[in-house]
């Protein structure tokens, strides 16, 4: 198939061609909307069923399912939107069917954040519209698209609409986090050649997606409840998905949203298991204490295996650039794939399973570094502007304070800068509204010694 001496074409290797966009008037089909389309089609069928079944009974059970329906379903128009026009009326609706819902599961704790920053993030779209439609294709355009897409994805200080969303049923969050709060990652993933070409407008996206990343990381190490450090997580992980976009990665971006949609959203589902899984992890036999050797030998096959898949595949068939945006990426994936691989080994009971964990997490980095690379083969290549010096700068400088702050917090949580970061992550987890008497008297009276008074219990519930 291929001759001595030819360079092997990734795209050749993947069978794949850019996919031609199919125009049809008011809606575009292209590799993108295909492969939104499979995640919104996926989170309705694990969520709406799910709220049928937990809301039956409660007097807003089914027009709440309703408005969950009524919101994945315009995130998928809003994925196949053609015209700009019609963009704007999938996502002023999704802002509809969102507040409904919000109002009907969470009541006015819930509704209010959210009327405030998701009728924000539509104002700023429209406005980005109108001057569209008038011609005028430069920074304010961009800008104000950059606007609606940071409010949308909840990055600070919009933040408190998706904290807000606590207060609501799980199959909410599950649709807020899997749905929702990615039609930011849509609306930039589809609209980077525009912003790419406004260097303001790219800066911005860089700078405020960073400041995300860094917030969220910092509430979601301290926040002590399940659901809301599942909140302040997705919060940082819109925060990196901006940033991916920012960098010119629009196929990291897209598999980053897809991937993450999937994830969070069947967190959210399971969020109401954790004291069951807490209490099958107390009662679980004890991980077999081994000696210092054999536990640095276990936890350097965990990092080692998936590493070096990762890089394997992506050197392979990637077919994108060899810069530092890509080098970037790939030190931050393989950086998540070494601490998942020697967490896996270390807590594993056996050596067999062991190398199981190591063995399957070895597969997701193959399967994220196809897919990285499927998508960018697939992606028309105007797609992804290159990034500008200075948004390396500035995502170089939000990774290593990650860093620092995993650092902090795993080696020096009571010292001053511990403390202080603990303070500050909390504040911007807290959705700032009182909470009902009934339960916070039911918080007072688990007393501290309890292992069932845990932040599983304490935390906000579905």
């Amino acid at each position: 198939m291929f001759s001595a001496g030819t360079p092997l074409d990734p795209r050749a290797l993947l069978a794949v061609a850019p996919m031609p966009p199919i125009d049809g008037g008011l809606w575009r089909l292209d590799g993108v909307a295909l492969v939104l389309l499979v995640l919104v089609v996926g989170i309705a069928a694990a969520v709406v069923p799910f709220a049928h079944r937990s809301l039956r009974g409660d007097r807003h059970g089914t027009a709440l399912t309703m408005a969950l329906g009524a919101m994945l379903a315009t995130t998928a128009l809003l994925a196949v939107a053609g015209p700009l026009w019609m963009l704007g009326l999938a996502w002023s609706a999704s802002t509809v069917a969102t507040l409904v819902a919000l109002g009907l599961g969470g009541g006015v704790r819930a509704l209010l954040p959210g009327a405030v920053w998701l009728v924000a993030a539509d104002v700023a779209l429209w406005a980005a519209i109108v001057l569209m439609s008038l011609g005028a294709e430069g920074d304010a355009a961009a800008l104000l698209f950059v606007i609606a897409a940071v409010l949308r994805c909840a990055l600070p200080p919009a933040q408190s609409w998706l904290v807000g969303s606590l207060y609501a049923p799980t199959p909410v969050s599950a649709a807020l986090h899997g749905g929702i709060v990615n039609g930011g990652g849509i609306l930039v993933i589809t609209q980077l050649p525009l912003i790419g070409e406004s260097a303001l407008a790219s800066l911005a996206l860089s700078l405020l997606a960073a400041v995300g990343l860094l917030v969220g990381v910092t509430a979601s190490l301290v926040r002590t409840d399940v659901k809301g450090r599942l909140v302040m997580s997705t919060v940082a992980q819109m925060g990196f998905m901006l940033l991916c976009a920012a960098l010119g990665l629009a196929a990291a971006a897209l598999v980053h949203l897809v991937a993450h949609g999937l994830y969070k959203s069947s967190l959210f589902l399971a969020s109401s298991d954790g004291i069951d899984r807490r209490a099958y992890d107390r009662r679980a036999p004890a991980v077999l204490a081994l000696s210092r050797p054999s536990a640095a030998a276990r936890a350097l096959a965990g990092i080692a295996l998936p590493v070096m898949t990762l890089a394997a595949v992506a050197v392979a068939v990637y077919p994108g650039g060899r810069g530092v945006p890509e080098l970037l990426l790939l030190v931050v994936v393989g950086a998540a794939f070494a601490a998942a691989g020697a967490r896996a080994a270390r807590l594993a009971p056996s050596t067999a399973l062991a190398a199981a964990s190591t063995t399957l997490l070895a597969g997701g980095a193959a399967a994220y570094a196809l897919a990285a690379s499927l998508l960018s083969a697939v992606i028309t290549p105007e797609s992804a502007p290159e990034a500008q010096p200075a948004i390396v700068v500035v995502a170089v400088l939000a990774l290593l304070l990650v860093v620092a702050l995993g650092v902090v917090r795993r080696w020096f949580p009571g010292s001053r800068t511990g403390l202080a970061l603990q303070a500050f992550g909390l504040g911007f987890g807290d959705p700032r509204a009182p909470r009902p008497a009934g339960r916070a008297s039911t918080a007072r009276a688990i007393p501290a010694s309890d292992p069932l008074g845990s932040p599983l219990t304490t935390g906000a519930s579905s």
